[in-house]
């Protein structure tokens, strides 16, 4: 894992830098621009400067000293804000891995003070790897090249940001790293495995592990029917974190099918592919859990991960099915592959009645629905409390991982109604899918407690390079930091 640290000049030091400048600040370098170079270095940044021929934006590479400069530009000022600085930090690895640096200076000359964090932490969501399932072949070759093992960031001694930056890599790393493993390793055995090891290396945590013949005593019925067609057992794991004083804890809940299938209402094979993704709310979750406690965040703190195999087998729960949840609705089923709403299900109504949180938040890849809603930009986020949402909003705004609201109708609520049971699990009236699953949700959770569900089936996965995001962990560690 790449080690960050902070610098306050390179005066007699031969060490490469990366120069993240503005295309207008390479025209009219200021002292401010070059702050921490050596002599040699301005002097070399200043000649290139005066090129007739430089790009607007990527890079430009200076070897004529005793150690290299890589000029980044940015493009315009402008049109620079957080969520561009983020983007541009995540780039930063991708130059030094190009000129194959083992460690660097990174200076961002000119940027507003608002931006530095931003742009430092999109470096370390960059440093992200997964080549633990590569062969020999590749791994061989990564030992004969040149990686990148040290960052030191230009400015005074940070140990607040130094901290940040480095739980920031766990954090998100453990999220894409259980979204990316193939489903026959992240199980929900394995889920509990790396529960189990928060507690070892995590301060005031604690870990409680339900099993099938505990789920059952419960009356758990949505947790125990999806996961009947699977050798696997279905666990809901409670992980506690005691950071505050007597208060009621936050309580994040993350949807946990390591595998979906569709059960009987079988997927097309082309969806079924990448369906490992299915367990991004509780890795999501876990990831934001990791660095809440990591971090000392002043707060009691619940993560609840619900998880279960949705496979097919003899014994595999079928459409037509009544489930009784824990909170006694009867649940029609009509779709086995509307599954994570059954183990959310349970999971809100025995959290609330067993913890009685401030707030419980729910995070799920949910609805495929949702990346038409609202693409694959957005969070999709539904809910009555508007202290609650505002609080997600702030979040979302601070660390630039937009959300969308969509409309939480409860008229739409009679869609689900079903002529046998209580509700049904799955409308073939409502097309709105993504607002039938929070409504759906709604059902087992009181009037009374804060609550709302995010549907992160637009961005907990990029279907285009095939690895998960890590989006979310920084909302969720921020949210709770400040609500």
């Amino acid at each position: 894992m790449v080690s960050f640290d902070f610098l306050p000049s390179l005066q007699n030091k031969k060490l490469p830098v990366i120069l993240a400048l503005f295309a207008e600040n390479l025209k009219k370098l200021s002292p401010q621009n070059l702050q921490g170079l050596n002599f040699e270095q301005k002097q070399a940044v200043q000649k290139a400067a005066g090129s007739k021929n430089l790009p607007k934006t990527g890079s430009v590479a200076i070897f004529e000293t005793a150690a290299p400069v890589i000029i980044e530009l940015l493009g315009k000022n402008e049109k620079f804000g957080k969520r561009e600085a983020l983007e541009a930090g995540e780039k930063i690895m991708k130059i030094a891995e190009r000129y194959r640096l083992e460690e660097f200076a990174l200076l961002p000359g000119g940027f507003a003070k608002n931006l530095l964090l931003p742009f430092w932490e999109g470096v370390a969501l960059g440093t992200y790897q997964f080549t633990v399932w590569k062969g020999k072949k590749f791994h061989e070759k990564k030992k004969k090249e040149t990686n990148v093992r040290q960052i030191y960031l230009f400015g005074p001694q940070n140990k607040v940001v130094k901290n940040r930056l480095e739980i920031i890599n766990e954090a998100v790393k453990l999220t894409k790293d259980l979204i990316n493993d193939p489903p026959h390793k992240a199980t929900p055995t394995w889920l509990v495995s790396v529960a189990k090891d928060f507690v070892k290396k995590l301060p005031k945590v604690s870990v409680k592990i339900l099993g099938e013949k505990e789920l059952a005593k419960l009356g758990c019925g949505g947790l125990i029917a999806v996961g009947q067609g699977s050798d696997e057992e279905s666990r809901l794991i409670i992980l506690e974190y005691k950071g505050g004083k007597k208060e009621a804890p936050i309580a994040l809940i993350g949807k946990g099918v390591t595998y979906d299938t569709g059960g009987l209402s079988l997927k097309p094979a082309q969806y079924m592919v990448t369906m490992k993704q299915d367990l991004g709310g509780a890795a999501t979750v876990m990831g934001a859990f990791w660095a809440i406690a990591k971090s000392g965040v002043k707060k009691n703190v619940l993560a609840v991960i619900p998880t279960a195999e949705n496979l097919i087998n003899h014994q595999a729960y079928k459409p037509d099915d009544i489930l009784t949840m824990y909170n006694g609705v009867t649940v029609e089923v009509t779709n086995t592959d509307a599954e994570g709403r059954l183990i959310l299900a349970d999971a809100l109504a025995y959290t609330e009645e067993k913890y009685t949180p401030r707030a419980m938040v729910d995070l799920a890849t949910l609805t495929g629905a949702c990346e038409y809603a609202v693409g694959d930009d957005f969070s999709a986020i539904l809910g009555a409390d508007r202290k609650l949402l505002a609080a997600l909003f702030k979040a979302a705004d601070n660390v630039q991982e937009p959300i969308w609201e969509l409309p939480f109708h409860e008229r739409y609520q009679k869609y689900l109604e079903s002529p046998v049971a209580d509700i049904v699990n799955s409308s073939r009236k409502l097309k709105a899918g993504t607002i039938e699953g929070a409504l759906f949700l709604n059902n087992f959770v009181s009037p009374k407690m804060p609550w709302c569900h995010m549907d992160i089936a637009s961005v907990a996965f990029d279907d285009k390079n095939g690895f998960a995001t890590g989006r979310n962990v920084r909302l969720l560690w921020d949210f709770v930091e400040n609500y």
